[in-house]
């Protein structure tokens, strides 16, 4: 409210019909929508201070048949090392065997995953898993990169 009378008090807005003391009726929805977002990190900085402390999951697929008939990407993101690696699968529902293949070739514990929270990491075998392996299972909110 300041802001605008400032501006019509120095005439820097032509036009502007606004009385300081006149109340303007701000719809909620449009000044919570207007509302900033945390920043995201720096380029190169981490949440985690050690290998697999955190890593992030995320399927990719349907996709065009690969020649092993794979149809589903999955990929593995290292928060520490931010190193990737890629899986492919003919199937949605096998991510646990495939993270158990990526704990054997990295040789250390995987301390908690990242996901969207979508069907293939909601199954009660993948969240046994996790469980009985000490895997802390963390979602993000989908479609967001953070």
């Amino acid at each position: 409210m300041q802001t605008l009378t400032t501006m019509k008090k120095n005439n820097l807005v032509e036009s502007m019909d606004f009385n300081g003391g006149h109340d303007l009726n701000f719809y909620d929805g449009c000044v919570n929508c207007k509302h900033h977002y945390t920043p995201f990190l720096l380029s190169g900085s981490s949440c985690a201070k050690e290998i697999l402390r955190f890593v992030h999951i995320d399927l990719c697929g349907p996709i065009a048949t690969s020649h092993g008939r794979a149809m589903y990407l999955l990929a593995f993101i290292d928060d520490f090392f931010r190193e990737t690696f890629f899986y492919t699968m003919k199937i949605k529902f096998g991510v646990f065997n495939k993270l158990k293949v990526f704990k054997a070739l990295i040789g250390k514990k995987i301390k908690a995953i990242r996901c969207d929270g979508g069907g293939e990491y909601n199954f009660k075998n993948f969240n046994t898993s996790c469980k009985e392996n000490d895997i802390a299972k963390q979602t993000t909110t989908p479609y967001t990169p953070k």
